[in-house]
């Protein structure tokens, strides 16, 4: 088979719909906001961190004390979201390498509820989060 048929392409037709939308509605640019910082987990990810899962987005603080893991104040951090969660599913939809929670989030529009499926401290939970705006 061909590559194309076995890897869907992006979609940025979808992405420019929905800023059509929100520029039409809200007169500006309007992105929904979780407030986490992740890396997609894979099987390399999931052997180097003695992972079982070998999904989803690993919640992760970056190189610099800036790039805190969660956001404070931020959807994510009003939910209860941690560092070393791994974010699971988005409204029944799991996430993944074929699947970035960056898109799946950016399908929603801000002052919406998400369930959120996670992997917290061994356990899977679902926790709902209300996205807010993309701070400008």
């Amino acid at each position: 088979g061909s590559a194309i048929g076995e890897y869907p392409l992006p979609e940025p037709i979808n992405d420019a719909k929905s800023i059509v939308t929100s520029v039409a509605e809200f007169g500006k640019i309007v992105r929904p906001y979780l407030g986490v910082r992740y890396i997609l987990v894979d099987s390399y990810v999931a052997k180097v961190n003695s992972m079982t899962l070998d999904y989803g987005a690993l919640i992760i603080r970056g190189g610099t004390p800036e790039e805190l893991a969660v956001q404070p104040g931020s959807p994510a951090d009003q939910a209860g979201l941690v560092e070393n969660d791994i974010i699971l599913e988005v409204n029944g939809v799991g996430i993944g390498q074929n699947n970035d929670l960056a898109r799946e989030i950016a399908q929603f529009q801000p002052g919406e509820t998400v369930e959120l499926k996670i992997y917290h401290k061994g356990e899977e939970q679902i926790v709902s989060v209300t996205l807010a705006e993309f701070p400008q």
